[in-house]
């Protein structure tokens, strides 16, 4: 037999295919580590059909995933923010956050906790695996108006007191202007959803930056509409002290693409959501 008709046989041997399969897993693993947002996606007008309330809001196309926020017309540390976005089978969580960068990001997930309401919780990026769950001078208030879950979809309004400080991210200071802000979103169930302090595993279905136009998020209804806001959701026994600065730590990473902060690029990036 001829050389020639040996090399179709050893190209398609096992330790071929297991070469390439191989190299298709570390390709996978690799692009899902990849943000699926840039800076450069803004904030554009919006306006909440349950509150009336007019916002600025991020709208990822491809996932679906959207994060709207209003500020009081005068500088505050509280704002109102909606997240919403699609559910698998009723299972996901969804997560805005107040830098672009996922490492030591001060974060809020919500999830559908199982009994036909929503679970939030405060969270920081200290630890991708399952970040803990983190407690201190915040607290968020659902507006039950623009509350809703079924088995595709949640939408959870709130008011996020006293979120705004430099020291999580993104100070009162800084809403005049644009800042990159982040989110993430998984399609998996949260085990244990009645649970503030449930596990969160990888936001395998999104995540990245984007800018907030929040000098544009300035509304005269933001009052009335926080003054609907109920009462505090309770943490768990689980949460710790969140960590001043933490943020700081995903600063000046070697991947231009995962950085946060700032005032936002106008690079494109034909992967953006």
């Amino acid at each position: 037999m001829t050389f020639e008709c040996l090399l179709p046989l050893r190209l398609f041997s096992p330790a071929f295919f297991y070469s390439i399969l191989l190299f298709c897993s570390i390709a996978i693993l690799t692009k899902a580590e990849d943000p699926t947002s840039s800076p450069a996606q803004q904030s554009a007008p919006f306006v909440d059909q349950a509150t009336g309330l007019g916002m600025e809001r991020f709208f990822g196309a491809r996932t679906s995933f959207a994060f709207a926020m209003a500020l009081p017309e005068t500088t505050s540390s509280s704002f109102i923010g909606q997240l919403s976005f699609p559910l698998v089978n009723g299972a996901g969580w969804g997560a805005m956050g107040l830098t672009g960068d996922m490492e030591g990001n001060f974060f809020l997930a919500a999830w559908p906790d199982g009994n036909g309401g929503v679970m939030a919780t405060f969270r920081q990026g200290t630890n991708e695996d399952n970040p803990p769950e983190v407690k201190g001078n915040f607290a968020v208030r659902p507006i039950a108006e623009g509350v809703s879950v079924n088995a595709t979809s949640l939408t959870y309004t709130f008011l996020c007191e006293n979120c705004l400080d430099a020291t999580l991210g993104l100070g009162p200071e800084a809403t005049s202007a644009n800042a990159v802000m982040g989110w993430a979103l998984s399609e998996k169930a949260v085990r244990n959803p009645g649970n503030p302090g449930a596990t969160l595993g990888f936001h395998e279905r999104g995540f990245g930056p984007f800018t907030a136009r929040l000098g544009n998020a300035k509304s005269a209804q933001f009052d009335a509409v926080a003054a609907t806001a109920g009462p505090p959701v309770s943490g768990s026994s689980r949460a710790v002290a969140v960590t001043p600065n933490a943020f700081r730590e995903g600063e000046g990473g070697d991947d231009d693409k995962k950085k946060g902060g700032g005032k936002g690029g106008d690079d494109d990036d034909d992967d953006d959501d």
